[in-house]
């Protein structure tokens, strides 16, 4: 009889520390878990203030808020043109991106620039400035954001 009550004493004490065990990894996951539900719910709250913050800006009207200062000759308006050109070509999208024709003294030059660019350079008086030449691009050129810089592409027909 000792025998058997021994037995089943081990078996218990085994079942107990199996139960115990099991209860310990329940709580470890439980923790892991909360922490990664807190870490999730940050990232959302950052992704959601992300995109208010997006929308915040794609319903800013630049045209009325930013003056560019009119340069009295023909060589700052020049810089003027290419720092804005240069300043306003990033883009994530092809969306972000518009083809603008620039019209000089001589010739007319199709652009790509972001939005934001194509809205300033609008604003830039180049109709008294003669150029050299302007980047050669046919009459099929695509519009691409490529490498996040908005550009005109030539397209070739064979």
């Amino acid at each position: 009889m000792a025998k058997w009550v021994t037995i089943t004493l081990i078996v218990c004490a085994g079942l107990l520390i199996i139960l115990l065990g099991l209860g310990y990894l329940l709580s470890e996951n439980e923790k892991a878990t909360t922490r990664l539900k807190n870490q999730l719910e940050q990232e959302a709250q950052l992704q959601q203030q992300k995109l208010e913050q997006q929308r915040n800006l794609s319903h800013y009207n630049h045209s009325d808020d930013i003056e560019i200062p009119l340069p009295s000759d023909d060589k700052s308006v020049m810089k003027n043109f290419e720092k804005t050109l240069i300043n306003n070509l990033t883009c994530v999208t092809i969306a972000q991106c518009q083809v603008l024709t620039v019209k000089f003294k001589n010739i007319d030059c199709r652009l790509a620039s972001n939005i934001i660019g194509a809205s300033l350079l609008k604003k830039i008086a180049t109709k008294d400035i003669v150029i050299d030449q302007c980047p050669t691009i046919n009459s099929a050129a695509q519009l691409a954001c490529q490498q996040n810089i908005c550009t005109l592409i030539n397209t070739s027909h064979e």
